[in-house]
């Protein structure tokens, strides 16, 4: 093989290791290099050199620039060290085009336990994914001292390095760098050649290759093979050009020197991905798959092997592609009848994703499609749309175009992958198609209400569920067809009333939403547990958003379990109850708490862009940095959102923040003004002409109470008691109408009044434990709350400590030895599981790994067990000081 030839002719290179180990103490490596420099077998020596450092080597290919597969790869890697490591796979539901922020957090974190480690990224140059070679880039960043990055490429991959170079942060190797030396070239040719040269023949050689090791190696098998006096100086001299006409001359020479009887079976071999002897033995119709595989390896024939038992290998990849070039020149048909024994080994062992890969370059459109098709719901639990979507876009469209089923999937896919857009076109076109029958348009309708999550206007998606709904109702026996497993009539039931639900949601219809998100809970396709996971989980926003914050709290924890049990913890579909579970800590004043949730949330809503959540995980962001007095923060949260609802009313209108949380955006950046000092600016941005919803119709009344204009209170509030409420509970709307009757009657000199309607708030929060919502009405409020304390314990004395300033944002920062990112992540678990193995899973560590950690919160909270941790961290706010937990469940 070019870059790794076996170990009786590897030259050592002693400099270039100790080069190497200098750079341990800075966080990257960049090994840059053509093809057949040497860079794998540097990296070998190194590795072998080095016992005392744990070196972890992931050969990247093609598929890599999946993210979801790069990242499980990565996590996997470094399960290898420590198995408990593989429950970080939860945070590998990437976003499109990338690894993402929390994911790099984590394993830099992860790594800080580790011992001294080493990861090698080799053949770097397959990832085309620039937001993947960018948070690479931010890997190396915020690596532990104790870890060290490889990279090594072909090309240089568009990384900004400028920050670690002006530091010395890193060691680059290129070209120059690996050229081997005249006594190593020397050494190497006669190595591989198997005896002695004279200094006639290696130094020409020598001299044209300029220490390229690829070369070297090429003209030692020729050498191998040819005679003393067939090394002419002719042979010499043809040793020149390009890298890639040495290459070329070089394998030709090379190939045409191996017996006959190899050089057919090197060429058959050659269309051949990752080879194993079975796979050998039934391509080529042979019986010693195993012992060839060996063979070649033995005389250097550019085998990699993959594992370390040497079960699978490959060709080197330039030894590769010429073998594929002779094969089709010399027998144009040979390839594509290889290729498909290829696909038929794996078809036949249920194989499906390397069956595909042959077929597709065998051109063999239909026998791919057909294996496509029979891919199951696997794809949406494992994440893995991208995949199949480049599959089918491989197929020449004219190919399929009359083929509604793939038409179908590649929409259902499309639009679960995050691109709305285009799969409402997609199942648009086949729901309008003359030839769809009632089950395509079923489908197709139903799948573009699923993409109410991503769409600024969610009266699109109630409109497509209201046509699947009636569709279904008027035809109850129309057949569907079967994509996935996710198209039975149960699903597609459970698919768009759930989706009506969401959507009446997003609007702001929040009765109609627990009407249709509560029909949806009763439906039989709500078994399937990732639906489950996801409309439990948009029940629990769905109740916070009213404030009540304890059935949200159990209905996200019922989502969470749900998800742990049908190891879901990684899926996008759970990133509704993080963000429920985000919001009740927040409304319970607990931003710290409310962060870690809030993280798991996003990084699920992100791996497949749902707009909507990112924008409602941009509110939650926003009131957390607000209730820590990070106003700019708050403030541009806040920006963002607007700047999204101008996109939304140009070319992009999924683009944009939906009524509903749009109206807490806006409703967020005039309560940072008026709580900053600048009620009069708040009072004056309320008026904007856009529709006000309920949360802005709060904070417009907020800020003439501010600003001590009580008439414009009162005329705001009339109007806003004539609008017709909520048919359901909705505790906060109650406690705010109550907040700002209290507080008009305080500015207005009816203190009793005042009294009597504060008194009726505090009742209202009571059972959910809300307290954001006083604390953010400003002092006026928050004193008249705190004199009701004899009377109303709980919510009003929570008020009255956070007043005095007993419990504070910066908590964590006062104390002796502040707890780490992970010790607050698993403390915010704490309350929510009685056994440590219930806890491990839910934080995604070992039991191990958790006791280690409990052990360190008890020592820095200075506290013996987990009960005192949890009373004393509500002290210090830390936790929510009324979490419910405990009291719900019992």
């Amino acid at each position: 093989m070019l870059e790794q030839p076996s170990s009786e002719v590897m030259v050592d290179r002693p400099a270039l290791r100790d080069r190497l180990d200098g750079a341990l103490t800075r966080p990257l490596t960049l090994i840059v290099a053509p093809a057949g420099a040497g860079k794998s077998v540097l990296l070998e020596q190194w590795r072998a050199q080095r016992d005392d450092v744990v070196t972890l080597t992931i050969d990247v290919d093609a598929n890599d620039d999946d993210p979801v597969r790069f990242g499980r790869r990565l996590v996997a890697a470094l399960a290898t060290v420590r198995p408990a490591t593989a429950r970080l796979g939860h945070l590998t539901a990437l976003h499109a085009g990338g690894i993402g922020t929390p994911l790099l957090e984590a394993l830099a974190l992860e790594l800080e336990t580790y011992p001294p480690t080493v990861v090698v990224l080799d053949d770097l140059h397959h990832l085309s994914n620039t937001r993947l070679l960018a948070d690479l880039g931010r890997l190396a960043a915020l690596l532990p001292p104790a870890a060290h990055l490889v990279l090594s490429t072909r090309v240089d991959p568009p990384i900004a390095w400028s920050s670690l170079r002006l530091r010395d942060r890193m060691l680059e190797l290129r070209q120059r760098d690996l050229a081997l030396t005249r006594p190593e070239s020397a050494q190497l040719l006669r190595r591989i050649a198997r005896r002695d040269l004279p200094a006639t023949t290696v130094e020409p050689i020598v001299a044209r290759t300029e220490g390229w090791a690829a070369g070297l190696q090429l003209a030692g098998l020729t050498l191998k093979y040819t005679g003393e006096a067939e090394a002419s100086d002719a042979f010499v001299a043809g040793i020149a050009g390009s890298d890639r006409l040495i290459a070329d001359y070089l394998t030709e020479e090379v190939l045409d020197a191996v017996p006959e009887r190899d050089r057919d079976l090197l060429l058959r071999m050659s269309p051949l991905d990752a080879m194993t002897a079975d796979l050998v033995d039934h391509v080529l119709e042979r019986t010693d798959g195993q012992r060839l595989l060996e063979r070649f390896e033995d005389e250097s024939m550019f085998l990699v092997a993959l594992d370390p038992h040497r079960r699978r290998y490959r060709f080197h990849h330039l030894f590769r592609e010429f073998l594929r070039y002779r094969l089709r020149t010399e027998v144009p048909e040979g390839e594509q009848r290889l290729l498909s024994r290829a696909a038929d080994f794996h078809l036949d062992r249920g194989e499906v994703s390397p069956a595909v890969e042959y077929l597709l370059r065998a051109r063999d459109w239909a026998r791919a499609l057909d294996a496509i098709m029979t891919r199951g719901s696997d794809v949406f639990e494992r994440g893995e749309m991208r995949t199949v979507i480049r599959w089918i876009t491989s197929v020449p469209e004219t190919e399929w175009a009359d083929r509604l089923d793939v038409a179908l999937e590649l929409g259902i896919l499309v639009g679960m992958e995050g691109e709305p857009a285009r799969a409402v076109g997609m199942l648009g076109r086949v729901a309008g198609d003359p030839h769809a029958t009632i089950g395509h348009r079923i489908v197709a309708e139903t799948w573009m209400s699923a993409t109410t999550q991503w769409n600024a206007r969610p009266e699109e998606a109630i409109r497509a569920a209201d046509r699947a709904l009636a569709l279904r109702d008027e035809h109850p026996d129309a057949a569907l067809p079967d994509l996935m497993r996710l198209t039975s009539p149960e699903l597609m039931t459970t698919l768009a009333v759930g989706s009506r639900g969401r959507s009446h949601f997003l609007s702001g219809d929040l009765d109609e939403a627990e009407t249709w998100m509560s029909r949806s809970l009763e439906t039989e396709g709500i078994a399937y547990p990732p639906f489950r996971v996801g409309m439990l989980g948009s029940s629990a926003l769905l109740r916070i958003w009213n404030g009540r914050a304890a059935e949200a709290e159990l209905l996200a924890a019922e989502a969470i379990d749900a998800a742990s049990a049908g190891a879901l913890l990684d899926h996008p579909v759970i990133a509704d109850a993080y963000l429920a579970r985000a919001l009740v800590d927040v409304e319970r004043g607990a931003p710290a708490v409310a962060a870690v949730h809030l993280r798991a949330g996003i990084v699920r809503a992100e791996a497949n862009r749902r707009s909507q959540l990112l924008w409602l995980g941009r509110y939650v962001h926003g009131v957390i940095a607000a209730a820590e007095g990070r106003f700019d923060d708050a403030l541009a949260a806040a920006d963002l959102a607007r700047s999204g609802d101008r996109s939304a009313e140009g070319r992009n209108p999924g683009a944009g923040p939906a009524p509903a949380i749009l109206d807490r955006l806006r409703a967020l950046h005039l309560s940072v003004l008026r709580r900053s000092g600048r009620a009069d600016e708040a009072l004056r941005r309320s008026a904007d002409p856009t529709p006000v919803g309920p949360a802005v119709a709060f904070e417009a009344i907020a800020a003439a109470l501010a600003v001590g204009d009580p008439g414009a209170a009162r005329r705001m509030l009339d109007r806003d008691l004539d609008r017709p409420g909520p048919a359901s509970d909705s505790p906060l709307s109650d406690i705010r109408r109550s907040i700002l009757l209290g507080w008009l009657a305080e500015i207005s000199g009816s203190h009793a009044a005042a009294v009597d309607h504060l008194a009726e708030a505090l009742g209202r929060a009571e059972p959910h434990g809300l307290v954001a919502v006083f604390l953010e009405a400003g002092p006026t409020v928050l004193d008249l709350a705190c004199g009701l304390t004899p009377l109303h314990g709980g919510v009003a004395a929570d008020l009255a400590r956070r007043r005095d300033g007993s419990s504070t944002p910066g908590a964590n920062a006062e104390l002796a030895e502040p707890l780490t990112t992970r010790e607050l992540e698993i403390l915010a678990f704490l309350p929510d599981h009685s056994t440590n193995a219930e806890l491990a899973k839910q934080c995604f560590v070992s039991v191990n790994t958790l006791k280690t950690h409990t052990a360190h919160i008890y020592r820095k909270l200075g506290v013996s067990g987990r009960s005192a941790a949890i009373a004393r961290a509500r002290e210090l706010g830390l936790l929510d000081p009324v979490s419910r937990p405990d009291r719900a469940r019992a």
